[in-house]
């Protein structure tokens, strides 16, 4: 595998150094603690959203009626004007 030489500052390297665990390299240590980001880019977020939710009942009539009877409610706050 290649590597790429970085500069960290000592209190980076420090933060690294404590989360070793045995013999872990602070590629692995890095690889473990920094998670993938889940998309890149809207698109690949979209894609993945549909795979996740395809075939599911999202949107339905019991949740349509939870919604419409939390529409109807007051709040006992008083009115906020925009100055």
């Amino acid at each position: 595998m290649p590597s790429i030489t970085i500069t960290v500052s000592a209190e980076a390297h420090a933060r690294l150094k404590k989360l070793k665990q045995g013999k872990e390299s602070f590629s692995q240590v890095i690889l473990r603690a920094v998670p993938e980001p889940p998309a890149r880019t809207a698109g690949e977020l979209l894609d993945m959203l549909e795979r996740e939710f395809l075939g599911k009942d999202l949107v339905n009539e019991e949740r349509m009626k939870i919604v419409e009877r939390g529409r109807k409610r007051r709040s006992k706050r008083p009115a906020r004007h925009a100055a």
